[in-house]
């Protein structure tokens, strides 16, 4: 990781505005940007393990669509989603429409909802029929990512909140997946195009509200209000793409954090502002 001039301003009062931002904040904090356009980047604590919350349904959405790619399922296949996986207290706009479950719906469907509404009972649904945690784990190995675990779907998450931190990334591996994920490495053009617009959607997060218009954002957000001893979580990943169509790929991760929600947020938004004032 470099510090020097480049198409972002100085990348070292980057980092010194972002640092100002999170000094003395009662919080760990972990930030990687990279300019997808010259490369260069910001990082402070990028090799520290991050638990990811719904940030690891952008792994799952990769892992099902691949296997789309692959001919093994098909986005207009139907799911049926029974009554007996519907769970109390967590988020679900699937079970906020269909209280009663069983119900079919199509692939295409429930990942628009676990990425873009972050819904955990169609995420559950969909690590279910495709082999799991670990075969997305299989899939994240596959290709050359090594620092993202997944060990736990979202039930486990919300039944054991200590053990949320066995799902975990670092800051410069969620860029390095982002990173291939923006250059059309990882999917064939319809799948690529499919989860792009959907993430373009995400409707969770704080990253755009400081954010000038005209810049689109690709992205994935996770957030727990208490995870261990009153502790919360606030994520958010994604690629900002600026109306000269250059684009900054970056990966904001709160956690430990005994301050409140909309501090945390305010955090990531601060961020977003900065990377968008000093893109050239």
């Amino acid at each position: 990781m470099l510090i020097s001039i480049s198409s972002f301003s100085q990348i070292s009062t980057i980092k010194d505005k972002i640092n100002n931002v999170i000094n003395n904040k009662n919080a760990g904090i972990g930030v990687a940007i990279l300019d997808l356009n010259s490369n260069e980047s910001v990082v402070i604590n990028g090799e520290e393990h991050f638990p990811m919350q719904s940030v690891f349904k952008f792994p799952i959405a990769l892992k099902v669509l691949n296997d789309v790619d692959n001919d093994k399922i098909k986005l207009s296949d139907s799911i049926f989603i029974s009554s007996a996986e519907l769970k109390k207290k967590t988020w679900s706009t699937i079970q906020e429409k269909y209280p009663n479950g069983n119900i079919k719906m199509a692939l295409s469907d429930i990942i628009y909802y676990m990425v873009a509404i972050s819904d955990n009972i169609g995420c559950d649904v969909l690590l279910k029929n495709n082999g799991g945690a670990s075969s997305v784990n299989h899939y994240l190995r596959s290709i050359g990512i090594e620092n993202m675990t997944i060990k736990i779907n979202e039930a486990e998450q919300q039944a054991k909140p200590d053990k949320q931190v066995q799902n975990w990334t670092t800051p410069n591996e969620a860029i390095n997946l982002l990173t291939m994920f923006y250059k059309h490495s990882l999917l064939k053009p319809a799948t690529q195009n499919f989860l792009w617009e959907t993430m373009k959607k995400t409707a969770t997060g704080s990253i755009k509200n400081k954010l000038p218009k005209g810049i689109a954002v690709i992205h994935k957000t996770g957030s727990a209000p208490n995870i261990k001893n009153g502790t919360a979580v606030n994520n958010d990943v994604g690629i900002m793409v600026f109306p000269n169509k250059k684009a900054v790929a970056y990966a904001i991760f709160i956690k430990d954090s005994k301050e409140t929600s909309d501090t945390n947020y305010n955090i990531i938004a601060e961020i977003g502002k900065i990377i968008a004032e000093n893109k050239k």
